[in-house]
């Protein structure tokens, strides 16, 4: 073999060893350029669910903030409060924000349908020690609604979610002694008692005042 034949194997041979040294790094996150693109990325990705999420319920200043919010989110919805009562039943329990009490809470008959109370997105869906299942909703205009000791979630995180669409069972998980909803609404922050917004919780109020 001569020379020339040999210099070429031993450069070629040399190329795939850096190669396969520089794949490994990048497989395990050594090499930095890779690592920094990665964590880049994951960035990214979270920046904008929580900007989606704000954006969602924040509320507009200019006209044309608010038209660009409107075309985005509300193609054919309604501006409107969420409004609609997510179950048929009695007021037993009202608010005591002294006692972390921070809604209502509304017998109902077990597994009867929770409904979504305005078009919103979904930003919890899950299981929580003192409430059980858990549902967390985001309307625009910065209202928020929680429905909670639900039997079973039927909505996802991240889910969009219409004005009476069924989002849950009645049921009595977590701390609770018998099957009801528990049922809050926020607005930018601040606690609303649900029977001043739906009209059919103050006539169905059969609460201790």
């Amino acid at each position: 073999m001569s020379r020339m034949g040999l210099f070429v194997i031993l450069f070629f041979g040399i190329l795939v060893i850096g190669l396969t040294i520089l794949g490994s790094m990048r497989l395990f996150n050594y090499d930095k350029l890779s690592y920094e693109l990665s964590v880049l990325r994951d960035k990214t990705n979270l920046l904008e669910n929580l900007l989606s999420d704000m954006e969602f319920s924040q509320v507009m200043d200019s006209s044309i903030a608010y038209e660009k919010f409107i075309s985005n989110y509300y193609d054919k919805h309604e501006i409107e409060y969420p409004g609609l009562a997510p179950v048929e039943g009695y007021v037993t329990r009202g608010l005591n924000i002294n006692n972390n009490h921070f809604g209502i809470d509304i017998a109902a008959k077990y597994l009867d349908n929770i409904y979504a109370s305005g078009y919103g997105k979904v930003i919890f869906s899950g299981l929580n020690k003192d409430l059980g299942n858990t549902i967390i909703i985001n309307h625009p205009g910065g209202f928020i609604t929680m429905y909670a000791h639900n039997d079973s979630n039927m909505v996802f995180q991240g889910e969009i979610v219409e004005k009476g669409q069924v989002i849950a069972r009645i049921g009595e998980t977590g701390n609770s002694q018998g099957p009801h909803l528990h049922f809050e609404i926020w607005k930018n922050n601040k606690v609303l008692d649900p029977r001043g917004i739906i009209p059919k919780y103050k006539q169905k109020d059969v609460s201790i005042r």
